[in-house]
């Protein structure tokens, strides 16, 4: 296995900083003489058997697996290793360098026969077979259809001496105990009915790989809608300080109920922005100043001009201030991850890159970490003109919410459950065929093109860059083009706005935060009528749209991607949904169509109503304010590899 195949490593590590897994150096990464063989400090070596191949010498250090031909064996052995090799295990060699990170589990299992070297290399025929004392090594390879998803192998080794061989497996699983990122207890909820209903056959494929990485798993099957968010939401800090993750078999859906129980009563930030009625402003200097008339002067209606809400951003009562977003009563290290197994497992395909339930298991077993960015949606169901003084419902998103078509199309589906998954393409067909549009107003927050000054940076959680950043709805075309994948710098560089949006003056924005010279963000307001409104928190892949609902959406920059379907003709919205279906197609590329990036945004409905989507879930309100916050939650992933 070479090194240049191994796993990439997560976006918190990229500031050069030794890459760690416990005490462990990053294995992947040159020294400083540019030797990538560098294998670490010795802790033992054998001599053993590999199965099919031959004598080999077996080095741990702490931080690889070195496997090298004994010599008097490698030169019997043939030029060619490929022939070594029968039944397939074509990848396999007698040299290894194999990093500690890779491998998932290390068992003894005793005195049983070791099949060896094949002379004629056929497969078919039956090599022979030596009663040896074996150790087994569990890894995984990369498929060759999909880099993204992995595969399971295990090399099995065999010695004469079981005692030499149990004290190797000791060590080097004590190596892999004392990796402090690999989860050691897990809470797992099970959906037996969502998705396909195969949420516990699932599980029962991927078990034995928890219990081979002797990671204990506490297993609980959901009975009915809201039972995974009740436990979440009652777990006491010492219940949670006990995990180490919390994971899902299942769809988006139990995902997104298991994220609201642990975040929507313990998250403590900025209160929610509540829209007000608008007028057309300009910012100039310190303040927000009305402009003068002009002649041909034309209103954000009809121009989409900057507009600002009158009374700047209305916090509600809470209005704290906490710029890592912790949340409260609850395990800072706690991470979140899913085993697909639901309808689209949109969640799981942006964040990994495959829909493979293995390839998830090996993720979180691995214990790959990265910040997620989740999405807080508050919803009232007045309008602005008749007073936000009700309490305001809140739900939390981490992939995408919507409203018109997709809200249409998710309410239709709920009397169509009986159909199972095909229940969305009947309800869209329906809802696309009556064309409805909806008279709305939209605002969102327009950040400064040039965010360049590294004193503008405030560390978020794992983000401690000070690089320079550029982003608004105008974003430069090279940042734009973007695609979230593996070490991204993206999500690595950049402030967080999250704590910034919640002022009440340009003045605040620097004097408060430390964001000398930083231009202070604009509102922009739209009217008029739309076929959907749509909020992506992450590209969002699923079977049906291969690149997502945007697919330059990134997991964790701070920013949602806006979405808005302007009213048109039946013939141009399906074109555009047709867009959605097609690898590499711009969904965007049409004058109907206004897409922009925004890390806050707030709506409210003129006339008749359609109704929200949140992650799936039906969100009924007549007006709403959603606002992401950065790196939130921390996912066993560590992002798509294409």
């Amino acid at each position: 296995m070479d090194v240049e195949n191994h796993r990439y490593m997560p976006v918190e590590n990229l500031e050069q900083e030794s890459y760690r897994h416990g005490d462990m150096a990053d294995p992947s990464r040159d020294d400083e003489s540019g030797d990538q063989e560098d294998r670490g400090n010795p802790v033992v070596e054998i001599s053993c058997y590999l199965e099919h191949v031959g004598e080999v010498m077996l080095l741990l250090t702490d931080t690889h697996l070195v496997c090298h031909p004994v010599e008097d064996a490698a030169d019997s052995m043939p030029d060619d290793a490929g022939l070594w090799l029968c039944c397939g295990n074509k990848d396999s060699a007698a040299h290894l360098h194999l990093p500690l990170s890779e491998i998932f589990a290390v068992e003894y299992k005793g005195l049983g026969p070791v099949g060896q070297f094949n002379p004629s290399g056929f497969c078919g025929l039956a090599a022979p077979q030596q009663q040896m004392y074996r150790i087994v090594l569990h890894t995984f390879q990369k498929s060759e259809s999909n880099s993204c998803k992995w595969v399971p192998k295990a090399f099995v080794f065999g010695h004469s001496n079981a005692k030499d061989a149990q004290e190797w497996v000791r060590k080097s699983q004590n190596l892999l105990d004392h990796d402090t990122r690999r989860p050691k207890h897990l809470l797992v909820f099970i959906n037996p009915y969502g998705g396909k209903g195969l949420g516990v056959q699932i599980w029962e494929k991927v078990a034995p790989l928890f219990y081979r990485a002797k990671v204990e798993t506490k297993v609980v099957k959901t009975e009915r809608s809201g039972h995974a968010h009740g436990i979440m939401k009652h777990a006491s800090k010492e219940e949670l300080n006990a995990l180490d993750g919390v994971i899902v078999v299942g769809g988006d859906g139990l995902f997104n109920e298991v994220l609201n129980g642990l975040v929507l009563h313990r998250h403590k930030a900025n209160g929610a922005a509540k829209p007000q009625r608008t007028t057309d402003v300009q910012t100039q200097g310190d303040g927000y100043h009305k402009p003068e008339q002009q002649n041909g002067h034309h209103s954000s209606e009809e121009k989409g001009e900057e507009a600002v809400l009158t009374d700047g951003l209305d916090l509600d009562e809470s209005g704290l201030q906490n710029l890592r977003m912790n949340l409260d009563n609850s395990n800072p290290d706690l991470r979140l991850g899913i085993i697909p197994a639901g309808s689209t497992d949109a969640v799981v395909v942006s964040t990994t890159g495959a829909r493979d339930p293995v390839t998830s298991a090996l993720h979180i077993i691995l214990g790959d970490s990265m910040p997620l960015d989740i999405l807080r949606m508050t919803g009232w169901n007045k309008s602005p003109e008749d007073g936000l003084d009700e309490k305001p419902k809140v739900q939390y998103a981490a992939s995408f919410t919507g409203y018109g078509f997709y809200g249409d199309v998710t309410k239709e589906s709920e009397s169509l459950r009986w159909m199972g998954p095909a229940r969305y393409d009947a309800a869209g067909f329906k809802v696309f065929m009556k064309h409805k549009r909806y008279e709305a107003e939209v605002s969102f927050l327009d950040i400064p093109h040039s965010l360049s000054s590294p004193h503008g940076v405030v560390s978020q959680g794992p983000w401690t860059h000070h690089l320079p950043f550029t982003n608004s709805n105008s974003i430069s075309q090279e940042n734009k083009k973007a695609i979230c994948r593996v070490n991204c710098a993206t999500c690595a560089e950049g402030p967080d706005f999250s704590h910034i949006v919640s002022q009440h003056s340009e003045e605040g924005y620097a004097s408060n935060h430390r964001l000398e010279g930083l231009l202070a963000p604009k509102w922009q307001t739209r009217r008029g009528k739309f076929h959907s409104v749509g909020a992506a928190i992450m590209s969002c892949r699923n079977d049906k749209a291969p690149d997502g609902v945007a697919a330059h959406a990134h997991l964790a920059d701070g920013f949602l991607h806006l979405i808005l379907i302007r009213e048109c003709s039946r013939p141009a919205h399906l074109r555009q949904l047709l867009r959605l279906t097609r690898k590499g197609a711009d969904p965007f590329k049409f004058k109907f169509v206004e897409h922009h990036k925004t890390p806050l945004f707030t709506f409210h409905s003129h006339g008749k109503r359609s109704v929200w989507i949140v992650d799936g879930e039906l969100f009924p309100a007549h007006t709403v304010s959603g606002q992401v916050f950065r790196g939130l939650v921390n996912l066993f992933a560590c992002g798509p590899e294409i």
